[in-house]
């Protein structure tokens, strides 16, 4: 068993399997940097693969914020994991990053989102109904995109 973990953990983080892994595909937005990774993944799976990219599944701070990634995923139909998660205490939604209360959401109200219950505790972005938010089970597979803070020069660097 432990050898199988470490063959999928070395899968996982194989260059030739994440797309746009190095510095040339995070996008930039005021002092964060963002990646859509194509591969579609659980969310355990695709906070995985950005924690071992030096980032965590992107949070939303504002609607700024969401009008940028909306233009990132701007494909339709798109289903895309985000890092807001109420795996570790039911109706108490997270960003995944600090463990802070979601603050800013996007929710779907017409279907009264989030509706889960304990069985869905993963936060996926659908563009089907207008890029709206819906909590749904964390092993289904979707894109996901990364989130990083904003790469900082040394003070010594010139």
């Amino acid at each position: 068993m432990a050898v199988y973990f470490w063959i999928l953990a070395f899968w996982l983080l194989d260059s030739s399997v994440i797309d746009g892994h190095n510095d040339h595909m995070w996008v930039q937005y005021r002092n964060k940097d963002f990646m859509l990774v194509h591969q579609q993944m659980t969310w355990m799976e695709a906070q995985s693969v950005c924690y071992s990219l030096g980032g965590f599944l992107a949070t939303v701070s504002n609607s700024d914020e969401m009008k940028f990634i909306k233009s990132m995923t701007n494909v339709y139909p798109n289903r895309v994991w985000l890092g807001g998660t109420d795996m570790f205490a039911e109706g108490r939604w997270v960003w995944i990053e600090n463990l802070e209360p979601i603050s800013y959401n996007h929710w779907y109200i017409p279907s009264h989102q989030p509706d889960g219950g304990a069985g869905q505790n993963c936060l996926n972005w659908i563009s089907s109904n207008g890029y709206f938010w819906h909590d749904v089970p964390c092993k289904e597979n979707y894109k996901f995109i990364c989130q990083r803070n904003k790469k900082q020069k040394k003070s010594n660097e010139q």
